[in-house]
């Protein structure tokens, strides 16, 4: 990361930039990107980050004044949510009486298990403009030169299984489909043959939806507790969820 920065601060000056329009292909590395289970309302602060983000995208620059640019950018990622979360509940199971289900209502833990995947084809605009980050550093900070938005199509597969601790299925759920919008900050720049940028990104979240519950295992009032977290969006603690590293060709 500070061989990064450093990069950029190196190219600060007008030299370091390119003054012709263009296309450019790119490299898309997204990392940081996490699922918050503090969604399924059982009282889990745990989180789980993505595993393998990347991508690929095309783009034009446009208006091209060397330490200020747009890019127009069409691309798609793709990441991957895989693996195992044990956490405590603060909701009690009542199995239903002869079920064979009494055990869970001695258990205060539940596994996540989570096997996700989301495509992520996306259209996006940013500007460039590097004199906001010169004049940054007359008062000692890092101003981003970069700033973008645009609309994520966001396609969702897979499930996540919510296990008692004797591995019983108390309750399936997944992640809905969508039109997700973003907005991104950070840093770019072009000269000669190469592009790069490094950004922080918020995206919209996926909505929750529970597709089931086992309500002989764990009764009536967990499942509505489960049942009720239909709906809920991903509460990040912060803003941007995560990064995007992207180094291109110009042609």
């Amino acid at each position: 990361m500070k061989q990064l920065i450093l990069i950029f601060l190196l190219c600060i000056p007008n030299f370091c930039f390119a003054e012709e329009g263009g296309s450019y292909v790119a490299y898309i590395r997204e990392v940081g990107n996490e699922l918050f289970l503090s969604d399924f309302q059982l009282g889990s602060t745990e989180r789980i980050k993505d595993q393998d983000g990347h991508g690929g995208a095309f783009g034009w620059i446009i208006k091209n004044e060397g330490v200020s640019f747009f890019t127009f950018e069409m691309g798609g990622s793709q990441t991957k949510y895989v693996g195992t979360v044990e956490d405590g509940v603060n909701v009690s199971f009542s199995p239903e009486s002869g079920s064979g289900f009494e055990a869970l209502s001695q258990s205060n833990n539940v596994k996540y298990d989570v096997d996700l995947s989301f495509s992520n084809p996306y259209v996006g605009l940013t500007y460039t403009n590097w004199e906001i980050t010169k004049h940054s550093m007359r008062n000692r900070w890092f101003a981003p030169s970069t700033y973008g938005f645009g609309l994520v199509k966001q396609i969702a597969r897979g499930e996540v299984q919510i296990l008692g601790s004797d591995g019983t299925t108390l309750a399936t759920a997944k992640y809905q489909s969508g039109n997700r919008r973003f907005f991104n900050l950070g840093w770019g720049f072009n000269y000669e043959f190469l592009y790069m940028s490094l950004l922080f990104r918020f995206v919209e979240s996926p909505v929750l939806e529970v597709l089931s519950c086992n309500q002989t295992a764990i009764g009536q009032t967990a499942c509505d507790r489960f049942e009720a977290a239909t709906g809920n969006r991903n509460n990040a603690t912060n803003l941007f969820q995560g990064g995007v590293l992207k180094i291109g060709i110009l042609f």
